[in-house]
């Protein structure tokens, strides 16, 4: 059976390709009707109201307005096409006004509005047709954004030879929607060898990224690093066309490989003399700790280092002459004129200044001396961000330090523990009752390097992705004088950033009437009293999975609205992610409760939602479409219809049409 479906489809398939070929005139029905009929055959659906009669179709209207101000443009030319065959060609419309009748219902097609007047930059937009059960049944897909254009000039200057680069090649989507055929609507530029200057024209008012491939010689490595990270992206160099002028210079340096430096180091004291005893240690560009010598020709600590940007010394407090220094350091990075800066911390005397870019580094440093009173413990340098590998935190302090995992913590400042009722006989929440404690204690191991004044906390498990958190260090005993102290600047904020690829799949839709499907989400309250919420009309709202996170930009269009198995063509835009950044989204944490239980909130730094059918979750967002309904049934439909699209930050554009049922 399935043999004679697929030889079916196929056959409909050529007579439908024959049908086009030969009806294509200024008539669009019999299109349409082939069309709705290739439609119908792909689908197991029959949309037409009596056999025989014309297939279900559309009248498609908007307007056209400009992005700047949304006011309607003057004239408008727009072309459809569906199945590569143009339906309507350029159609003419004065007043931003239009209204486009006899399209194939529930049908990609393509949409190319233009203007004949150089009024604004042609703009594509790959679109569904929408539902209908009828002939010509009115879908207004309302506002159609086009822009002026702006020809850009973009200069990208290599610093390593001040000469403009050239082998790029930047382009720039401004298309609605995806498609097959949407490369050939991407926006591209052109290089002035005379000038060594980008040209592109591209809209003006649209935020869209303009992007080039830094891997030229296609090695999957980039070979240029821009000067700002922010303009970074994968392996292209970009930009956001609503953040820049009509000129833009943009400076890369070439990408070098890490060369070896050697730091010879000399440790004095305030009478020059040299200070023997000392142990330095080295983490350089790659990430490799080393370990110094001791010159003895020459007096100097000997370490060497793989050099790219930056390295750092590290000087655990010592004693030498029986006197007590304290722990120094020292960091060293590249300026931007190739020169060398150097930073001293903990040590007397220049703590800052530049030298020359060379492979061997000299310097001398003065450790301070360890006073007897307790109050001398510092923090010589903590770490501006956690290790990437195991989200650890390290202290370097100015003396030898012992301390207790009890004196440590690490809390997740936005997660939040659930306790029912019936969860232990041994504490004290009542039956019927859930408490939701915020300010997670997250249990940590911890240990001390280069002569215990490096402290390194380390998370014992893996740390959930989407939170906040914010290490702790309490007080700490001196070795040297077994006095405790708590001293500044030895904590740290920070966010685990969610990598998750995002799924279309995840997102739903919830009333959170504590009903799904017109059944009870929890059948009983955690005292097993029965749970008995009536299947009611509540606001419906939009849950996003944190991954929206990890989108550039993402925004849904619902047009179509079914309630109680009516429907009827709604139109709203929602912009989810602009920019990298959550828009008009709200965080919650999901916890699924019984509408009977008792709710009990303490040291919550995030709002809790408990009637949703959703599963249990630390972190989503959340946003209102501004419709009431009850549950999906199978007796009776309860559901939306979106156009959705998104891009990924690295470039991906997703684009298509999703119904999702209430829950």
């Amino acid at each position: 059976m399935k043999y004679v479906n697929l030889v079916m489809i196929s056959v409909s398939l050529c007579l439908l390709t024959a049908c086009l070929e030969v009806e294509n005139d200024n008539n669009n029905e019999d299109v349409v009707q082939a069309i709705q009929a290739q439609n119908e055959i792909l689908s197991g659906t029959n949309n037409s109201i009596i056999p025989g009669t014309p297939a279900a179709s559309v009248t498609l209207t908007g307007i056209v307005v400009n992005a700047l101000d949304n006011q309607a443009v003057s004239t408008s030319n727009i072309t459809i096409i569906a199945a590569d065959v143009v339906l309507v060609d350029s159609v003419s419309f004065n007043g931003g006004e239009f209204k486009l009748e006899n399209l194939p219902a529930n049908s990609d097609i393509e949409m190319i509005i233009e203007s004949s007047n150089n009024e604004f930059l042609s703009r594509a937009y790959f679109i569904n047709t929408g539902h209908s059960n009828a002939v010509n049944t009115a879908n207004d897909f309302g506002q159609f954004e086009v822009s002026t254009a702006k020809d850009m000039q973009i200069t990208v200057i290599n610093k390593t030879s001040g000469l403009p680069l050239t082998g790029l090649a930047f382009k720039a989507s401004s298309h609605y929607g995806t498609s097959s055929r949407s490369n050939k609507y991407q926006h591209h530029s052109t290089y002035n060898e005379a000038n060594g200057v980008y040209h592109i024209t591209i809209p003006k008012f649209l935020n869209i990224m303009v992007r080039a491939n830094l891997d030229l010689n296609k090695d999957g490595e980039i070979d240029y690093n821009p000067e700002l990270n922010n303009n970074i992206n994968s392996n292209d160099l970009y930009f956001l066309s609503s953040n820049t002028d009509e000129s833009l210079t943009l400076y890369v340096e070439e990408k070098m490989p890490l060369k070896e430096i050697e730091f010879r180091i000399t440790m004095i004291d305030a009478s020059a003399n040299v200070l023997l005893g000392a142990e330095l240690f080295s983490t350089d560009s790659a990430g490799t700790q080393t370990t110094s010598t001791f010159d003895t020709a020459t007096q100097q600590y000997v370490i060497s280092a793989m050099f790219g940007d930056y390295s750092q010394v590290e000087i655990p407090s010592f004693m030498a002459n029986d006197i007590s220094y304290q722990s120094a350091s020292i960091t060293l990075n590249k300026n931007d004129d190739d020169s060398l800066r150097v930073n001293i911390s903990g040590a007397l005397e220049n703590c800052c200044y530049n030298i020359a870019n060379t492979d061997v580094v000299e310097l001398a440093v003065m450790p301070r001396i360890v006073t007897n009173d307790s109050s001398s413990l510092e923090v010589v340098i903590a770490a501006n961000e956690v290790n990437y590998i195991d989200k650890s935190f390290s202290v370097f302090y100015s003396q030898a330090i012992t301390t207790s995992v009890n004196s440590l913590s690490l809390i997740n400042t936005s997660g939040f523990t659930v306790v029912k009722g019936n969860d232990s006989s041994t504490d004290v929440i009542l039956p019927g009752t859930t408490v939701v404690s915020g300010m997670v204690d997250i249990p940590v191991s911890f240990e001390t390097s280069l002569n215990d004044t490096k402290l390194t906390i380390t998370p014992v498990n893996s740390l959930s992705k989407g939170q906040n958190y914010q290490y702790n260090v309490g007080n700490l005993v001196v070795k040297s004088t077994e006095k405790s102290v708590d001293v500044y600047n030895d904590s740290l904020s920070f966010y685990i950033e969610n990598n998750d690829d995002f799924d279309i799949n995840d997102v739903h839709l919830d009333n959170n009437n504590f009903t799904s499907n017109g059944n009870a989400i929890t059948l009983s309250n955690s005292a097993g009293d029965s749970s008995s919420p009536s299947n009611y009309d509540r606001s419906v709202y939009l849950y996003l999975p944190s991954s929206i996170e990890t989108l550039q930009s993402f925004s849904m269009r619902l047009y179509s609205v079914t309630e109680d198995g009516v429907s009827y063509n709604s139109v709203r835009n929602f912009t989810l992610v602009r920019d990298s950044n959550i828009y008009n989204v709200s965080p919650l944490g999901l916890v699924k409760l019984a509408e009977n239980e008792t709710l009990i909130t303490e040291s919550l730094q995030t709002s809790i939602e408990t009637g949703t059918a959703q599963l249990d979750n630390q972190k989503v967002y959340r946003t209102s479409t501004s419709i009431y309904a009850s549950d999906d049934l199978d007796s009776s439909e309860n559901s939306l219809t979106f156009e959705y699209a998104y891009q990924t930050k690295a470039g991906d554009i997703v684009t298509g049409t999703i119904n999702l049922p209430v829950q």
